[in-house]
């Protein structure tokens, strides 16, 4: 195998990969890419079995061929040099020779043939703007479990709710966010449960503007974006019925001015318990008070002018569960709507009316 790359093509391609190579692994190849020379170019390729990333990169092809590289190593060493050319050639025994300018690193690899095999796009694909996307996931995917037990809690479900329209939910039991948004007809109809780190891997996918294509498989979603593939094997499990705790009578509407709320929780929660960040809201018409009490640390209290008209209520919550939403909601005012002092919380955004958060309370 040989080819020329420039250094801005060949760096923009293994950077495509980090974040999906497995750092520590049983097995030696996880932790390397795969680097593919066709006719077409240069094809970088990386996986951890769960998420695959495949990027093609133009280069100048002198011979075909293919070899596994550890990723961090390749990827530091094209960073630091400096010249814009590079040559890489591969010998028959798996050692990579990399030179560009005055600079020659000779890297041992392995064969090619040891590298998983990366399914195949089969299913039909539908072309969504990345906005879309990024703000589903924005919107959702604070709300996911970090309970390895709860494995199909660790990530997000992504479902068809009817045509033209996509459903992304996530909980952990304590709390749930939930986003409807339209897209182009022609998505399948595929229940899809997307892990931790494929949600990561498909965020930094649709950051910036334009568009991607998605599809869904039984087993696996696919992503493409430009010259970047991303394969994500789906959670086997079954997701919960989430539309059990969400609360349908909660006729006791709060408006909050969305900034004051945040700096109040912040404030409080600074002496709450660390663990929980339990606070209480104490709810009456025109007035909204954050305090904490603990005994460790001391109280406080701030109160908040609001818009509402219905009984005092007083209910615990943990006060980060609220800042995470409040972080994505980026309205004036947040509304929040109680049906009493045990009932979950159900939180809506004024402006996009697919959105909905639940927040579960607790004893403080």
């Amino acid at each position: 195998m040989e080819f020329k790359i420039t250094k801005k093509d060949f760096l923009e391609g293994l950077s495509q990969t980090q974040g999906v190579v497995e750092k520590k692994n049983t097995m030696p190849v996880l932790s390397n890419v795969l680097l593919e020379a066709e006719k077409q170019g240069l094809k970088i390729s990386a996986t951890d079995l769960e998420v695959a990333v495949v990027c093609q990169c133009p280069a100048q092809i002198l011979e075909a061929g293919k070899i596994t590289i550890p990723a961090r190593s390749l990827h530091d060493i094209v960073r630091e040099v400096d010249q814009s050319e590079i040559t890489v050639k591969a010998d028959n025994r798996d050692r990579l020779e990399l030179a560009s300018g005055s600079s020659l690193f000779k890297i041992p690899g392995l064969n090619a043939k040891e590298f998983p095999a990366l399914p195949v796009v089969t299913a039909k694909s539908v072309e969504i703007p990345c906005e879309i996307l990024r703000n589903m996931v924005e919107k959702t995917s604070f709300s996911m479990s970090a309970d390895e037990t709860r494995y199909n809690l660790n990530g997000v479900l992504l479902q068809k709710e009817k045509e033209g329209e996509i459903r992304m939910v996530a909980t952990d039991g304590h709390r749930l966010a939930l986003v409807d948004q339209k897209i182009p007809a022609g998505f399948d109809a595929v229940k899809a449960i997307i892990p931790r780190k494929g949600v990561s891997e498909l965020k930094k996918m649709v950051s910036g503007e334009g568009s991607f294509e998605l599809a869904l498989s039984p087993k696996n979603l696919f992503a493409r974006r430009g010259n970047v593939t991303l394969t994500v094997r789906l959670i086997d499990g079954e997701y919960p019925d989430y539309s059990r705790v969400i609360p349908k009578d909660n006729d006791k509407i709060v408006s909050i001015p969305r900034e004051p709320f945040i700096g109040a929780l912040r404030r409080v929660s600074l002496l709450s318990n660390e663990r929980s960040r339990g606070v209480v809201l104490s709810v009456s018409p025109a007035h909204l008070e954050v305090s904490t009490n603990n005994p460790d640390l001391g109280e406080a209290r701030e109160e908040i002018a609001i818009d509402y008209k219905g009984p005092n209520m007083n209910i615990g919550f943990n006060a980060r569960y609220f800042l995470d939403v409040l972080d994505v909601v980026r309205d004036e005012k947040i509304v929040l709507a109680f049906k009493d002092e045990l009932s979950p919380c159900l939180i809506l955004s004024e402006y996009d009316r697919g959105f909905q958060s639940v927040i579960m309370p607790m004893r403080i």
